[in-house]
C-alpha cells in the first residue's frame, strides 16, 4: 500500500514517539533513529516519491488506547468525535473511514464500557482538538452530549460542528419504548441546545457526510465554522437569531427607551458589529438609491443631514438587511458593481422580508421586544423546574428578599422553550444565577442552560441531585437504563462545573445559602 503522510502527521508521529514508553511490536527502533526515518520520509514526500508503509499501525487514538503514559498529555488529534455513543455506529461506519481517507487524525471516545474516570481523559482530548465534531443521534438519550455541546457552543463556538437527528414520537431507545412525556423532554432539550447554538452563529447539520466535508474544509483552509455558507451544505440560521442580535444592538443605542434611534447611529452600530471601516457618509451614500432607503424616508420631512433621521426597530431591521447584503457583495463602495438583475431581485426580496417576514415572525415566535431594563435587573436568578416552584415561592424568594436582595423567579419548565429567549435575558441581567437540577425531573434543558452559562463565565451556583434507583417522574417509573443515562448527564455537568470553579451542592438549602452569601460579598 502506498501512503503519503502529511506534514502534520509527521509531527504527530514524532510527538507520539516522545511520549510513548511501550512499543507493542517486537522490532523496535530508538527515538533518534525514528527522527532520522521521519526526516527522510518527509523529504521523499516533498519530492512526491511513493513510500511503502504498513497500514497496520495507526496514528489515530481512541478511549481504549494504552500506549501513553497516564500522567502525560495524549497525542493531540485534529478532530474530537463527540456526541452519541453506544449503540450508535456513525463513528465506525462513516466518520472514521472518511477521516482516514482524508488523512485527518481523530480521537474516538466511544468505548464498550464507559466510566466516570474517562471524563478527565476526554476533557484533555477536547481541549487539544482543532475541530469538535458532535453528532446528537436519536438512538440514545444524549444527556451528556447535549450538555457538552451547549458548553462548547459558549467556549469553542469557532470550532464546533454539530449534527442533530431529532427524536420521533413512539420510538424506542436501547430497546425501551419512549413515552410521550419523555419524548417532549428530549425534544425540548434539543430545542434549547439549538437555540443556544444558533445564538453563537453556529450552523446545525442534518447529515454526517456534509459535516465531515465541512470539517475537512475548516482544517484545510484554516477557517472558523461561522465562515461556512449555504454552498457548503449548512442549514441557514433561523431568522429569529438575527432578530435577537439586532434587538440587542438597537436597545443598546436607545438608552432613553424612545423606540427610535438616528439613522447615523444605526450605521455606526452596524459597522462596529460587522467590523467594517466604511465611513458613515459612504455607507449612507451606498444605500441612498435603494428601495429600502426610499421606504424609510418616504414620510420624513426634508433635512440637511439624513443621518439625523429617526428610525424604529422595524426600520432598523430593514436597514441592517440591506447593509449585510451590501457587505457580502462588496458593494458598499461602488453601487455600479452590483449586477442589475440581482439588484432588482434583492430590492424586491428586501421589501418582502420587511413587510411579510420580519414583522410577523417577531410577533409570532415571541422573541423579546425589548432587552431587560436596568431597573429590572436582579441580584439572584433562581431557576427551578417542576414541583420546586413551590419551594421557590414559599422559601427561597422570601429568604432572599429578607436579606434586602432582589430575585427573579423562573420556572424553567421542560416543555416551554418558547419563553427561553426572555429567560436568557433575565439570566444575563442577574448578578448571580442559581439553578436547581432536581431528582424529580429528567433535567435535560436546565442542565444544558447551566453548562452554557458556565462557558459564558457567568456567576453561577448549582444544586445537582441524582435520580434515585426507584425514580418516578410525573407518574412514570423510569427504567434503570434511563436513570443511568440521566445521571450520566448530571455527572458530566458536575465535573465540568467543578473544573471551572463553580460551586456544586447536593442540598438545595445549602446551595441557596451559598448563593446569598456570594452576592452579599460582591
Amino acid at each position: 500500500m502506498q501512503l503519503f503522510p502529511s506534514r502534520s502527521q509527521l509531527h504527530e508521529m514524532l510527538h507520539c514517539a516522545e511520549e510513548c514508553f511501550e512499543i507493542s511490536s517486537v522490532t523496535c527502533i530508538m527515538f533518534g533513529e525514528f527522527c532520522i526515518f521521519a526526516t527522510e520520509l518527509e523529504r521523499l514526500c516533498e519530492r512526491g516519491v511513493p513510500v511503502p508503509m504498513s497500514a497496520n499501525l495507526s496514528v489515530h487514538c481512541d478511549g481504549k488506547d494504552i500506549n501513553f503514559k497516564t500522567n502525560s498529555k495524549r497525542m493531540a488529534s485534529e478532530v474530537f468525535l463527540g456526541g452519541s455513543c453506544n449503540p450508535t455506529t456513525w463513528r465506525s461506519d462513516v466518520a472514521i473511514p472518511t477521516l482516514q481517507r482524508l488523512g485527518i487524525t481523530y480521537y474516538n471516545p466511544q468505548v464498550s464500557q464507559w466510566g466516570p474516570e474517562l471524563i478527565a481523559q476526554e476533557y484533555e482530548a477536547k481541549q487539544a482538538a482543532r475541530v469538535l465534531l458532535f453528532v446528537i443521534d436519536n438512538q440514545t438519550r444524549n444527556t451528556a452530549g447535549i450538555i457538552e455541546a451547549a458548553q462548547l457552543a459558549a467556549t469553542r463556538s469557532n470550532s464546533l460542528i454539530l449534527v442533530i437527528y431529532p427524536y420521533r414520537p413512539d420510538q424506542s431507545i436501547l430497546g425501551e419504548n419512549v413515552s410521550m412525556q419523555e419524548y417532549y423532554d428530549l425534544m425540548n432539550g434539543l430545542l434549547v441546545l439549538q437555540n443556544l447554538v444558533e445564538r453563537q452563529r453556529i450552523p446545525i447539520f442534518g447529515n454526517i457526510s456534509i459535516a465531515l466535508n465541512c470539517t475537512s474544509k475548516i482544517l484545510r483552509d484554516a477557517i472558523n465554522v461561522q465562515d461556512l455558507n449555504v454552498e457548503d451544505g449548512i442549514r441557514p440560521l433561523r431568522l429569529g437569531t438575527d432578530l435577537i442580535k439586532l434587538n440587542e444592538i438597537f436597545r443598546s443605542m436607545d438608552v432613553n427607551n424612545t423606540g427610535t434611534v438616528s439613522l447615523g447611529e444605526a450605521w455606526i452600530a452596524l459597522q462596529s458589529n460587522t467590523k467594517s471601516n466604511v465611513s458613515v457618509a459612504d455607507s449612507l451614500n451606498a444605500i441612498h438609491n435603494s428601495d429600502v432607503y426610499e421606504t424609510l424616508i418616504a414620510n420624513f420631512s426634508t433635512r440637511d443631514d439624513p443621518a439625523e433621521y429617526q428610525i424604529n426597530f422595524e426600520q432598523f431591521c430593514a436597514v441592517a438587511t440591506e447593509w449585510a447584503w451590501k457587505l457580502k457583495n462588496n458593494s458598499v463602495a461602488s453601487e455600479s458593481e452590483i449586477p442589475s438583475v440581482w439588484s432588482i431581485f434583492y430590492k424586491k426580496a428586501s421589501k418582502f422580508l420587511h413587510r411579510a417576514i420580519i414583522r410577523p415572525f417577531n410577533n409570532f415566535i415571541g422573541w423579546p421586544s425589548t432587552l431587560i431594563p436596568e431597573s429590572e435587573n436582579r441580584d439572584i436568578f433562581v431557576g427551578v423546574t417542576g414541583k420546586d416552584i413551590f419551594w421557590l415561592n414559599s422559601t427561597a424568594a422570601p429568604l432572599i428578599k429578607s436579606m434586602d436582595l432582589s430575585v427573579y423567579k423562573a420556572d424553567l419548565n421542560e416543555y416551554d422553550v418558547r419563553i427561553l429567549s426572555q429567560q436568557l435575558q433575565h439570566m444575563k441581567a442577574s448578578r448571580l444565577i442559581l439553578l436547581i437540577v432536581p431528582p424529580h425531573s429528567r433535567g435535560i434543558s436546565i442542565m444544558a442552560l447551566a453548562a452554557h452559562f458556565i462557558g459564558l463565565r457567568s456567576k453561577l451556583v448549582l444544586c445537582i441531585q441524582s435520580l434515585p434507583d426507584d425514580c418516578t417522574i410525573s407518574g412514570e417509573k423510569l427504567t434503570q437504563q434511563a436513570i443511568k443515562d440521566y445521571n450520566r448527564g448530571r455527572m458530566y455537568l458536575s465535573d465540568y462545573a467543578t473544573r471551572e470553579g463553580v460551586p456544586v451542592f447536593q442540598n438545595i438549602a445549602d446551595a441557596l445559602q451559598h448563593a446569598i452569601e456570594e452576592v452579599q460579598r460582591r
